[in-house]
């Protein structure tokens, strides 16, 4: 009997529906489905049991997302999120949400920011268009590639639209909740848009000016609202790493590739509730009077935080040099106390815990925080601190470190790199197109461990690959963040304001693009670490990374520390 017969006599609803051929494959497919049943029934019910507990963990995490986003608790449906795509990393569901969710913070993060706020004020119609202009040279003349105007217009009217539903932005503006309102204000710009051909930047600030005098003509939005937000969007939608920076954005970003700033002395985690302290720098205001990483801000000049936005209390945490601010802290321990502190320059060292951690094998050991412009100059300081305690093999840690300066990573590489290339940059410029080489001359040449995490990202990518790719020392850690983009930073001349821009890409030594690879380790340890403290606990429960680290060092052959520190 043809195998068609047999299918159409067995199933005599889809007679006529096959060829011989498809049903061919479909009994071949039938019966491989039921060997496989028959052979691995467990097997089978296993997998099955599996995709359904992970359907409900999607389903779950999606209506948990849902309501906090209904709540405007962007920030944490982003974490949440973002912590589900480790397990679904093909749900585009769930990325579209985080795109949604990092636009809204990005409107709630510039109308906390005073420096915005002001400009809103001051300009107007005619200067905003000019800072846009400017904003849209710099994107055709330095983005790292061709940008596709009217996607850009596109991103920019998709950014208002999310504003337009922003209570932050409803409040500043007074603008009604409106929907009719608005789904008509949207449809009249998308079928106008659709008929309109962008080809360049100049179309571009046309297309905003069309789009910000129908936003006043209907909410009696101010122009340089629109063009202002419509800005933001468009650079933020360019790629991950892009964004518009307010004027104390811009003044924060310089501090910190200059390693100093004016404030209390402290990294702050920005929560729903209160200001989290991340890190406390040794010297500044809140290190002097004892405030302790874990220590929780919950109220900035008699306004609580729950009651105000903790970003618009960050905002208010800065200020000029010498001024006082008055906060509520709860510490660790759960006691309260009422702090007045007075705002100083503070210093930001980059390179910490410079230490020899084992004496008779001579391993030295210090942590790269970022990498800043004196990043190298305080490496070369650390090491001859080390070589006069006797150090003959090293490790350096750069976990949890974002990256900084390119420059500044590619000296603190050539001084364990003796000659090659350590990193290549290519962009649409030529400018960008960039080999940075080694330099034999004050090479340390002694046994090297460098230590990595999922938060090591950019320039520390830069170091770690060039350490890695040249076989001048082992990686140990977890695989590395995967920001492979190299950003410049543009002050405006139109504005006090700037423009973060991704302007190349970059490559390890071996060719090796970094973007979403990151840097992966010789030695992978899995378990978290846990801050050092007295060393009165083993290393390995202590910090199981740096002792894996120290554990490969001692194995490791002396030849030479440096071949020039005799010249």
């Amino acid at each position: 009997m043809k195998i068609g017969k047999w299918i159409s006599r067995t199933f005599p609803k889809v007679r006529g529906s096959f060829s011989e051929k498809t049903a061919f494959i479909l009994f071949h497919t039938a019966v491989v489905a039921l060997f496989l049943q028959w052979a691995f029934p467990l097997a089978a019910q296993s997998t099955l049991n599996a995709n359904v507990t992970l359907a409900a963990q999607f389903k779950n995490v999606v209506s948990e997302g849902t309501k906090l986003e209904s709540t405007g608790n962007w920030r944490a449906a982003v974490n949440l999120y973002e912590k589900t795509l480790k397990s679904f990393p093909e749900a585009l569901q769930l990325r579209g949400r985080v795109r949604l969710c990092r636009a809204q913070l990005d409107v709630a993060r510039r109308y906390n920011d005073s420096t915005y706020r002001k400009s809103l004020n001051e300009l107007d119609l005619l200067t905003s268009k000019a800072v846009f202009r400017e904003v849209l040279t710099k994107i055709d003349t330095y983005f790292y590639t061709n940008p596709d105007w009217k996607d850009l217009i596109k991103n920019g009217f998709w950014q208002l639209q999310l504003a337009i539903q922003n209570d932050q932005f409803r409040s500043f503006h007074k603008l009604q909740v409106n929907n009719e309102l608005d789904a008509a204000f949207k449809q009249r710009i998308d079928h106008w848009l659709i008929r309109q051909d962008i080809r360049n930047y100049q179309d571009v600030l046309q297309a905003v000016d069309y789009i910000s005098r129908q936003a006043n003509q209907t909410y009696l939005l101010p122009h340089q609202a629109t063009i202002l937000e419509m800005m933001a969007g468009s650079i933020s939608l360019l790629d991950r790493y892009s964004s518009y920076l307010t004027g104390s954005e811009l003044d924060d970003m310089f501090s910190q590739i200059n390693g100093n700033f004016v404030g209390l002395g402290v990294e702050l985690r920005i929560l729903d509730k209160c200001l989290l302290i991340d890190r406390v720098i040794r010297g500044g205001p809140a290190g002097d009077i004892g405030i302790k990483k874990g220590d929780r801000i919950i109220e900035v000049n008699r306004q609580i935080i729950p009651q105000i936005a903790a970003a618009k209390a960050a905002d208010m945490l800065k200020g000029v040099e010498g001024t006082r601010v008055e906060i509520v802290l709860v510490a660790t321990d759960g006691s309260v106390r009422r702090l007045a502190l007075t705002r100083r320059r503070v210093t930001v060292p980059s390179v910490e815990d410079v230490k020899l951690l084992d004496k008779s094998s001579g391993i030295g050991y210090f942590r790269i925080r970022s990498f800043q412009k004196n990043t190298a100059d305080d490496v070369e300081k650390a090491l001859w601190d080390l070589h006069r305690q006797g150090m003959q093999r090293l490790v350096i840690d750069v976990r949890s470190n974002p990256g900084g300066l390119v420059d500044s990573a590619v000296a603190v590489a050539d001084h364990f790199v003796n000659k090659g290339t350590i990193v290549a940059t290519r962009g649409r410029s030529v400018d960008e197109d960039v080999d940075y080489l080694a330099h034999d001359l004050g090479t340390w040449e002694m046994p090297l461990a460098v230590l990595v995490d999922s938060k090591s990202a950019s320039a520390a990518e830069i170091f770690a690959g060039a350490i890695k790719d040249h076989e001048r020392g082992a990686i140990v850690g977890t695989k590395s963040f995967g920001k492979g983009s190299v950003q410049g930073i543009f002050p405006l001349a139109t504005y006090d304001s700037g423009l973060r821009l991704t302007t190349a890409r970059f490559y390890s030594p071996d060719g090796h693009m970094i973007s979403q690879r990151g840097v992966r380790p010789d030695v992978e340890v899995n378990t978290v670490a846990k801050p050092l403290r007295d060393g009165s606990l083993p290393l390995e429960q202590v910090d199981p990374t740096l002792a894996a680290g120290v554990s490969l060092l001692r194995d490791r052959k002396v030849v030479n520390v440096n071949r020039f520190l005799d010249n």
